[in-house]
């Protein structure tokens, strides 16, 4: 029997309860630990166990609330999960603040108990490490005003997350202003009397017109609107690095960053500014002779904005490759969808079925399909995935993978199977039209799959070591190792089918918008553009890693201040881009996620590219290879050291070599 799915679309009042009871469970199973134990005679069978399995079961009641936070189509539903999300975690903040509960934890740690697994060690590690992190090994005083920090933060990083859910609004451009749009795009665009177009700015829709528009007034606007948006969240941003650094510092750390590195495979500072300045290094040949390229496009000679960048981008891509609006034709999101799944099915050994059957499924909007996921080794249910496609008010508006139930054994020895939803906000079909994806949204849906189908195979006994729940320089690798099948020409083949070929209406639409065409397109993405498509891979790659760098080290500036009072004195709109003011107020990345973590986008894409080409580049769809990296990474989630799982599957040490090899750099110094 089909194990039931979360339910998913709770009321107000609902999440309010949910909330509730999840925060007297955790209290009534603490108070029952410390009752019935003294740390003269806590064990961690007796102590490590039951909090394991209490951070168990908050972690499976708080996901679905975590998502529907993100992803609701109801204001007030999202509003009552943000705050109820709080409650919880505020009740979780508790543990670690706990001395009762660090007293029986610290026992266990100082007896050094034996022969526990790689993960039993590492949960009492952890639980060890989080109540230090929260003062108490501290005076009360100190331990209470960081108390109050820590409270403090979180508040201020909800309300930064909920603001980037709001509408972004729109604006209103004369049609000449956009000049260069293709049919398709204006025509998507909404009119007013005036005869305006509106250009929404929500990500999708504005990227789309940064690429096409010829105007360069219209993509500064455009571009500088983006980069301002949500300005509420500027004063946030300044509080909330200023609290982390207090923090740290009361803490002994150095700065924020410090105090997280132990948690890291880069375990210092300076290692990742040695790391980032190396590939910086590296990196200013290619970037110079990119710029002089890109250059020469201009036609006045004026100098490349950063607005400017995916306009260009888009013409060499055009003029020298492939008109990516053509290469869109051939990826319906509606079929290319079911075709990613089965490379999945096939390289991890996994089954993957669409529910058609809906009367048990209960979901948050209409738009959503939910799959269910089948171990094909052993016959088990795995979990189930769940896709949001398209953009709507209030939705996170990024592209990415949300937990909806992490995997666990529960306190019977029974596991508890996984859920995990790819959020997106690819353009949605219209009455005439299907959707369709740019080949840089296959990349990045196939990414985001990624780190669904580590969510998906994660087998921990512990929720917080599940999937991708390890440590955070390591996370998008297994995600960026996937994009490298995205520039497969058998991949890309698979995936494809031009839209005229998927109903009689498509080709009636297709027809009246190609009058003059002699013949229907291919229904397989023709090999031309397929070649195109590839070779393009590495167009300007020097310039997007070196914009991944100048991140990182602005997340560095940020989180690993020389002292308090630099910080204080920081201007941070400055030290990001003078011109665009608070851009990093736009994006969760600098906040929450990827906080003094930004180098990872860069140090797992090193990673990536290194177990592609020792494992996987002679025989991509080797189910076997497949396998033995679903069992010795994906498998393995969080529980283990990264950086030993990876010597060991590898064997040897991670090295840049195929990276810089991967963006051009056929003679890296590593």
């Amino acid at each position: 029997m089909l194990p039931l799915s979360p339910k998913l679309n709770y009321t107000p009042g609902e999440i309010s309860v949910r909330a509730e009871k999840l925060v007297q469970q955790l209290r009534h199973g603490i108070d029952e630990l410390v009752k019935s134990v003294t740390p003269r005679d806590s064990t961690f069978e007796n102590t490590v166990v039951p909090i394991g399995h209490i951070f168990n079961e908050l972690d499976d009641g708080l996901a679905p609330i975590q998502l529907l936070e993100s992803v609701s189509p109801l204001a007030d539903v999202r509003t009552a999960a943000s705050e109820a999300a709080q409650r919880v975690l505020a009740a979780m903040e508790t543990v670690y603040q706990s001395e009762d509960v660090f007293g029986l934890i610290d026992s266990v740690k100082q007896a050094k108990p034996r022969h526990l697994e790689e993960e039993a060690e590492r949960l009492l590690s952890v639980l060890h490490d989080q109540c230090i992190e929260h003062g108490l090994k501290l005076p009360a005083e100190i331990r209470n005003s960081l108390a109050k920090l820590t409270r403090r933060c979180s508040e201020l990083t909800a309300d930064f997350v909920k603001n980037l859910g709001l509408d972004p609004g729109s604006l209103w451009f004369y049609e000449d202003e956009l000049n260069g749009l293709s049919k398709a795009t204006l025509g998507g665009l909404d009119s007013n009397d005036l005869g305006q177009r509106c250009v929404h700015l929500y990500r999708t829709t504005a990227t789309v017109v940064l690429r096409q528009c010829k105007v360069d007034k219209t993509r500064r606007r455009i571009f500088a609107a983006r980069e301002q948006l949500y300005s509420e969240n500027v004063a946030l941003f300044k509080n909330i690095v200023l609290i982390r650094d207090e923090s740290a510092r009361m803490l002994g750390y150095s700065s924020y960053h410090q105090q997280l590195v132990h948690r890291r495979m880069m375990k210092s500072p300076q290692a990742v500014m040695t790391f980032l300045d190396d590939i910086g290094r590296q990196l200013q040949p290619l970037v110079a002779k990119e710029l002089e390229t890109m250059q020469e496009l201009s036609s006045n000679g004026d100098p490349i904005h950063l607005w400017d960048f995916p306009f260009y981008h888009e013409k060499m891509l055009l003029d020298r490759y492939v008109e990516k609006d053509l290469v869109a034709e051939y990826f319906p999101t509606e079929f290319v969808l079911p075709r990613m799944l089965s490379i999945f099915e096939r390289l991890f050994s996994l089954q993957i079925t669409e529910l058609i059957d809906r009367s048990d499924v209960e979901v948050w909007h209409e738009d959503v399909k939910v799959f269910r996921v089948v171990d094909l080794v052993d016959q088990t249910f795995v979990g189930f995935l769940y896709t949001d496609l398209y953009p709507r008010v209030g939705k996170y508006n990024h592209a990415a993978n949300f937990p909806v139930r992490p995997s666990y054994t529960d306190r019977h020895g029974k596991y508890v199977p996984s859920a995990t939803a790819l959020i997106c906000n690819v353009p949605a079909p219209t009455e005439d039209a299907p959707s369709l994806l740019q080949h840089s949204d296959v990349v990045t849906i196939f990414h985001e799959l990624g780190h669904g189908m580590h969510d998906l195979m994660g087998r921990t006994k512990y929720a917080m070591f599940h999937g991708w729940r390890g440590r955070r320089d390591f996370i998008e690798a297994p995600s960026q190792l996937l994009e490298f099948w995205c520039w497969l020409p058998e991949t890309l083949k698979s995936m494809s089918c031009h839209y005229s070929h998927l109903s009689e209406q498509y080709r009636d639409q297709w027809r009246r918008t190609n009058p003059g065409a002699a013949n229907m397109p291919e229904e397989k993405i023709p090999d031309a553009f397929v070649t195109a498509l590839v070779a393009a891979k590495m167009l300007n790659e020097g310039l997007s890693t070196a914009r991944q760098v100048g991140l990182a080290l602005f997340d560095m500036k940020v989180y690993n201040p020389a002292s308090h009072k630099e910080l204080e004195d920081l201007d941070i709109a400055k030290e990001y881009y003078a011109c665009i003011r608070h851009g990093y107020c736009t994006t969760p990345h600098f906040v929450y996620g990827q906080e003094a973590n930004y180098y990872s986008y860069t140090s797992t894409r090193m990673l990536a590219a290194d177990i592609w080409k020792t494992c996987f580049v002679k025989d991509p769809m080797s189910a076997q290879a497949g396998l033995r990296y679903r069992q010795m990474v994906l498998d393995k989630g969080g529980s283990m050291d990264e950086k030993e799982m990876l010597a060991t599957y590898l064997g040897r040490e991670p090295n840049l070599n195929a990276f810089m090899e991967s963006i051009g750099i056929l003679n890296a110094v590593v």
